[in-house]
């Protein structure tokens, strides 16, 4: 089969305009400043000492720089530009940019007069010297007389800063040191910038908390692009957002490098990694107006989402397809499909539903009234009727497979997955090999989850980490507890037809025993005692008979079997090139030759047994004949005396009859110990169900508080998340069983429902652990589950525990056989009353309102955090805006979602423009809708793409024109 690399190219083409992280240095000096490789020694002499001509250490400054991992460097000198400015205009590509700069010394003007900074100015790629250089006052001498240790003096700085924005450039204020944690002000003047309070200082908390807002209120007003700090731990202390003259400001942290050789651009923990669509100025300045989103530190730098989707195709053989050839590439992070009204974006969605083999739990998105699982397969009916479709997952293993399906409505399931070069993995379900995970909420699922607590435990649950294996080992025990009630079922059934026997005769051995006693006379005994000895040598030699008889069995059946046997059906629906490779691998195999070796070791093995079975009836029939002798000298001895003769056969009867029920009562007390092993063994099985539910509930309990804190971590205030728990207390399905399978009965419980018995049994105890009381028979051990509420409570739950062990009970003893007995319709209540499932209750409230009561848009703001923050897996949503208000989209989705996406991919369809711009979506697909039945994609990219945004506002705002009227109609500046 032809392989798969042509998708992986042209999934790459489609994500060139997608935003990633590139490693990014703003703040670089080159062999122009004056301290350029200060610290490099070369036989222990400075390296401008060795007297190097310029011209060399700018080719070495060039050589040394294309080998350094980097995208974007901004070069800038102390007071000088014109190196920076040739380099950027020859060395700048599509895959590492250099930015023009500087490094100004600047000395404000009062009351800031008594400060020095140094402010990092950058301009776009290939600005020439004389550009960056009107930014300077004429007393600044020409660049080749500036010394880099120039100041420009007596400038109101954000005067400066406005000058420099106005010639097109960006303004950085460098060297804001931390240290570490201590509230930073900008009391005192470093030798190269700003730096923070000292907490030993003699200034009042009053001084310092003046100076501090002083500080913050300037930098978020002074009009900076960005700020440095020293290291990634400082960022933290300027991280403002502060809300001045009715607008919100807040300012990007970045890393400084200052680098003053090549060596330093090396230095892992000195770069920033800002995300861009485009390596050039303008993505440098797109970054910095999303710093949440688009900065980040080695630190704090997401990891990408693994596993993760790379691309979707869908193929259509005819008309009926919607899409003839799509071809979509995902972003590992937030991916926006976006498009008019049937355009196909829920298509999308579903075609990835269909080939995960998510059809097959359609039933789980029911709810009364809902009808989503018919109308999810209506549309794909509609839309995807003879489409191939295919998906390039990358797993956990980093490795890319193909997941590939050709949509049959009569079918739930039909995907195959290959390797890239087509081999099949030999997949035989998506969801189960657990190797493709996926997470996908069709249109209006998510506000469906909010209506059922199992769903929402269910969800809870992702968010704890070792609680499904611990699920996963109940389950295992459930399943254990239920086979081991099937095994003491049929055993059960042989116990009973042993009890059927001839009638029920095991239930004369007592009288069978007696009768023979009173027979058996000393006399009588000494009669037989030669009689007896040669029936149990009888007894032992029939006994190894009927072994070997087994045996024989087994291995003349063996004998039958043929190690080909069923190939040849299989052939006969084969190519020739199958037939052809059995013949090979039949010889290699050397398959007729072990079929001959098998029947001759058999064959021998079945003539031994016959050659031992001869032998072992000559000596049975040799024992009979003893036996014979015996009873007829038994016979001879007593022929002339009637009382004896008839004394003899009434012996030989009564002993024919107990003996025939021992043996009968034998086999049942070896089927009651067995019984008795298997139920220890359901013991064990229940106490490890109920210790393990145990250590379930409690891992649950004590990941309540954190996960109330994250899931209210993008809350409005009025919006307050919490959980409902209730360890072991979901048992609504034990309570409905008591009272409707018949186990509780009017005549032996009294008016139980009346009572209340079947609430007041279940909020007590599980299922399991009631029917492990029962089948110990322990009234102590169903009081010792009851709290100690108060004394009422306690009689009222003795009688019911002493009621239901006497009443429920279901062993007894048969006096006349001297066997203990089941009764086997008890026996089967109380097993299927144990397979009866039990939980906690666990679930949503949001404002301290269980959400399954709520309305379907306060269901969705509730299970939206859930739903996003349990894994770090692929999460698709078709309008995850649904049943949400705008200000719950502005204020909690799109938080949601910007944060979600640096853990997970995301892939939503909407229609919401703040999702898809609030969002700082990395991949925007464009649907366009040709017809009724047809569509296509009209393109993909960054939101900073100038096509995507032109596509956002006419598809989500009506057009420029519509979006301009209502921003004027809102008075809000443009």
């Amino acid at each position: 089969m032809a392989g798969y690399d042509y998708l992986l190219e042209e999934f790459a083409k489609i994500k060139a305009n997608v935003a990633n992280f590139r490693k990014v240095i703003l703040h670089s000096h080159s062999t122009d400043s004056y301290d350029y490789a200060r610290f490099i020694k070369k036989d222990g002499i400075l390296l401008f000492e060795t007297g190097k001509d310029k011209v060399i250490i700018e080719q070495d400054y060039i050589k040394n720089l294309e080998k350094i991992d980097l995208d974007m460097l901004a070069i800038t000198d102390h007071m000088k530009c014109d190196f920076a400015c040739r380099l950027s205009e020859s060395r700048t590509s599509n895959k590492f940019c250099i930015l023009p700069g500087m490094e100004i010394s600047l000395q404000p003007s009062p009351p800031l007069n008594t400060f020095r900074l140094h402010i990092i100015v950058i301009f776009p790629e290939k600005y020439t010297i004389e550009q960056i250089c009107r930014i300077l006052p004429k007393e600044i001498p020409d660049e080749k007389q500036r010394t880099g240790t120039d100041i420009i003096k007596n400038i109101e700085i954000s005067e400066f800063i406005k000058k420099v924005h106005n010639h097109c450039g960006l303004c950085i204020a460098a060297h804001i040191d931390t240290d570490r944690g201590v509230r930073k002000v900008f009391r005192q003047l470093g030798r190269d910038g700003i730096v923070s309070y000292d907490p030993n200082d003699s200034t009042t908390k009053e001084e310092e908390q003046r100076l501090s807002n002083e500080f913050k209120d300037w930098l978020l007003t002074a009009g900076f692009d960005a700020i440095e700090v020293a290291k990634d731990s400082d960022k933290e202390h300027y991280r403002w957002i502060s809300e001045i003259s009715g607008k919100t400001v807040s300012i990007p942290v970045l890393l400084t490098n200052d680098s003053h050789c090549t060596e330093d651009l090396k230095k892992e923990n000195k770069i920033t990694f800002m995300k861009m669509t485009s390596l050039c100025f303008e993505g440098l300045k797109q970054a910095l107006q999303f710093p949440d989103t688009r900065i980040r530190f080695s630190s704090d730098l997401p990891k990408l989402p693994s596993p993760s989707i790379l691309g979707l195709e869908i193929i259509s053989s005819d008309e009926k397809g919607f899409f003839n050839n799509l071809k979509v590439a995902f972003s590992e992070n937030l991916n926006c499909l976006i498009g008019p009204r049937g355009s196909g974006k829920s298509t999308i969605i579903e075609s990835l539903r269909y080939i995960f083999g998510y059809n097959r739990t359609l039933n789980k998105i029911e709810h009364p009234g809902t009808d989503l699982a018919n109308k999810v397969r209506g549309l794909q009916e509609a839309t995807l009727t003879k489409s191939l479709i295919r998906v390039v997952y990358c797993g956990e293993d980093r490795e890319y497979h193909i997941l590939e399906a050709a949509y049959d409505p009569k079918q739930d399931y039909v995907t195959r997955v290959y390797t890239i070069d087509g081999k099949d993995r030999e997949v035989h379900d998506v969801e189960k090999s657990g190797t493709y995970p996926l997470r996908l909420f069709g249109w209006n699922e998510i506000e469906t989850l909010g209506r059922e607590a199992p769903r929402q435990r269910e969800l809870l649950d992702r968010l704890i980490p070792g609680i499904y294996e611990k699920l996963d080992q109940k389950n295992n025990l459930r399943a254990e507890l239920g086979e081991k009630s099937k095994e003491i079922e049929s055993l059960i059934k042989k116990i009973f037809s042993i009890m059927a026997t001839n009638k029920g005769e095991i239930k004369r051995y007592k009288e069978y025993k007696t009768d023979f006693e009173k027979l058996n006379t000393k006399e009588v005994r000494e009669l037989f005692t030669d009689f007896d000895n040669g029936k149990r040598k009888e007894a032992v030699l029939i006994k190894i008979k009927s072994n070997i008889d087994s045996l024989l069995n087994i291995f003349e059946k063996a004998l039958n079997i043929n190690l080909s046997g069923g190939v040849n059906e299989i052939l006969s629906e084969s190519s020739e090139k199958v037939k052809s490779w059995w013949n090979d691998i039949k010889v290699e195999l050397k398959i007729n030759d072990n079929q001959s070796n098998l029947n001759i070791e058999i064959d021998s093995i079945i003539n031994h047994l016959k050659e031992f079975l001869s032998k072992l009836d000559l000596n049975i029939n040799k024992i009979k004949e003893e036996i014979q002798l015996k009873e007829n000298a038994i016979r001879e001895k007593i022929s002339e005396e009637a009382p004896k003769k008839i004394a003899a056969e009434l012996r030989r009867s009564a002993e024919e009859r107990l003996q025939r029920v021992i043996e009968l009562r034998k086999k049942y007390l070896e089927y009651w110990e067995q019984f008795l092993i298997l139920l220890k063994d359901w013991i064990k099985i229940a106490d490890d169900i109920n210790n393990l539910h145990g250590e379930i509930s409690s891992k649950r309990e004590k990941r309540k508080a954190e996960i109330e804190s994250r899931l209210n971590k993008f809350s409005s205030k009025e919006i307050k998340i919490t959980l409902g728990f209730i360890a072991g207390d979901d048992k609504k399905e034990f309570e409905t069983f008591l009272k409707d399978s018949g186990i509780l009965k009017q005549e032996l419980h009294g008016k139980y429902k009346s009572n209340r018995w079947p609430e007041k049994i279940s909020t007590a105890w599980n299922p399991i652990y009631l029917a492990k009381a029962l089948l110990l028979r322990e009234k102590n051990l169903l009081m010792d589950n009851i709290q100690k509420s108060n004394q009422e409570v306690l009689e009222d739950y003795a009688s019911i525990s002493e009621r239901l062990i006497n009443t429920l009970d279901p062993f007894g003893i048969d006096d006349d056989a001297d066997i203990k007995t089941v009764d086997d319709q008890k026996l089967k209540n109380i097993l299927k009353m144990a397979e009866i499932d039990w939980d906690d209750i666990e679930g949503i409230l949001l404002n301290d309102r269980p959400v399954e009561n709520l309305s379907p848009g306060q269901r969705s703001s509730a299970m939206l955090p859930l739903i996003a923050l349990t894994e770090n897996v692929p999460l698709v949503i078709d309008q995850p805006e649904d049943n949400l208000d705008n200000r719950l989209i502005g204020k909690m989705l799109v938080n949601i979602l910007a944060d979600l996406k640096e853990k997970r991919q995301i892939i939503v369809a909407t229609h919401n423009p703040n999702i898809v711009v609030s969002g700082d979506a990395e991949q925007v697909i464009v649907l366009e809708a040709l017809s009724n039945s047809k569509g296509k994609c009209y393109g993909s990219g960054s939101i900073d793409n100038k096509e995507i945004i032109d596509s956002v506002l006419e598809i989500m705002e009506g057009g420029k024109e519509a979006f301009l009227a209502r921003r004027r109609r809102y008075n809000l500046a443009e």
